[in-house]
């Protein structure tokens, strides 16, 4: 944790220096025609209408690419200035109220990285150098992944905050990512709900959510769905899945496995040398929780439609079940009663019939008499005053 917060105070202190502010600067200045104020009047008073929704008080400079393939818009991060940059004839393709939702898209950007004491840049400039190590681990690319996904759809929340009109935002993210000269909004917003009757699968894209999710996104705020979170997220990321954790889902997981362990070690009988020390090996300076533990909320929380994330639970399970062979049958007898209780029996008895190499008639033998196997451990194995 301590090297975690010098490398977090470094970013603090290192967000962008000087002279990264002017290798950006002279960047812009060699692959872009920077537009002037006088020479386009309509454009700056677009952006600055954005600007103003904002509540950002800062110097914009708006720029036209040179050599650009398709339409798009960006934002080149200084602190304290906007730079936009324009790709293509998106001026020409768009109308006024189409670009002022491109306008607010790029400049929320900003103030994503400026608001929130720069966190969100500090975030974003670690999982950067993450992902750039050749040593990165998968959890750093779906974290960057991610992130970078929930950045744009905050700032297509921002074009929706800026122009309060969802149709405008949809047709300008369309006509981006199309090239088309008219877009109905409304009909994609009908092909979208369309798609989602059909999957409900989550983003598989790399830096930009789909199209069709960003437009559901908008259109579940402006509803004021007082599920919008909920279903964005779904949207987004969808389920834990085993083998595309991000770091916060791996957190998450392991906040479960030690509530399943908390579960399983909550007797006194279950507290010997041998079962603590073995769950050290998942959770540093392990103790075990209090005799009276419960955990109601156990089996909705592990629930997974993920088969490796359910065998990774289960596998869990039979390491307490073999681990002090003193125990003899009740740890399987245990966890078999918390596999009842927390919603994964049938995979848990498929794998310990296979790993243990159990007879059926031997596991159902114990799966009938566990409470009674676990009443007698009690008594057998509990600890001495």
């Amino acid at each position: 944790m301590e090297e975690e917060a010098e490398i977090w105070n470094w970013y603090c202190s290192h967000r962008v220096r000087e002279d990264q502010a002017e290798s950006i600067r002279f960047e812009l200045l060699k692959s872009t025609y920077r537009i002037d104020r006088d020479s386009q009047p309509d454009w700056y008073e677009i952006a600055d209408l954005a600007l103003s929704r904002l509540n950002l008080d800062v110097p914009l400079t708006i720029y036209q690419a040179q050599h650009a393939e398709g339409m798009n818009a960006s934002l080149a991060y200084l602190p304290s200035e906007a730079h936009i940059i324009l790709f293509g004839p998106i001026s020409s393709k768009l109308s006024r109220e189409e670009l002022l939702s491109v306008f607010a898209h790029e400049l929320s950007h900003l103030l994503l990285w400026q608001q929130w004491d720069g966190e969100f840049l500090i975030v974003d400039q670690i999982l950067a150098a993450l992902t750039n190590d050749r040593k990165a681990h998968p959890a750093h690319l779906e974290s960057m992944r991610l992130f970078s996904l929930y950045n744009e759809i905050f700032c297509d929340r921002g074009s929706l905050f800026v122009t309060d009109d969802p149709n405008v935002v949809v047709s300008s993210l369309v006509k981006i990512s199309s090239g088309l000269d008219s877009v109905n909004a409304e009909s994609y917003l009908k092909q979208a709900a369309e798609i989602f009757e059909r999957e409900s699968g989550p983003s598989q894209s790399l830096s930009h959510p789909e199209s069709y999710i960003r437009a559901r996104a908008v259109q579940l705020w402006h509803n004021r769905d007082v599920d919008a979170e909920t279903k964005i997220t779904d949207m987004i990321q969808g389920q834990p899945a085993l083998n595309e954790l991000d770091l916060l889902a791996q957190r998450t997981i392991e906040v479960k496995t030690r509530r399943m362990v908390d579960s399983l070690l909550a007797p006194n009988w279950m507290q010997t040398e041998v079962m603590l020390g073995h769950s050290r090996r998942f959770f540093d300076e392990y103790a075990p929780p209090a005799a009276s533990h419960s955990d109601e909320a156990l089996a909705t929380d592990l629930k997974t439609d993920d088969q490796l994330l359910l065998d990774y639970y289960c596998y869990v399970l039979l390491d307490f079940v073999t681990v002090d062979r003193d125990l003899e049958e009740c740890p399987l007898a245990a966890s078999l009663i918390l596999a009842e209780h927390a919603g994964i029996q049938s995979r848990f008895t498929e794998i310990v019939r296979k790993e243990l190499k159990l007879r059926k008639n031997q596991l159902d033998r114990i799966d009938r008499e566990k409470n009674k196997i676990v009443e007698n451990a009690a008594k057998e194995f509990a600890p001495k005053p």
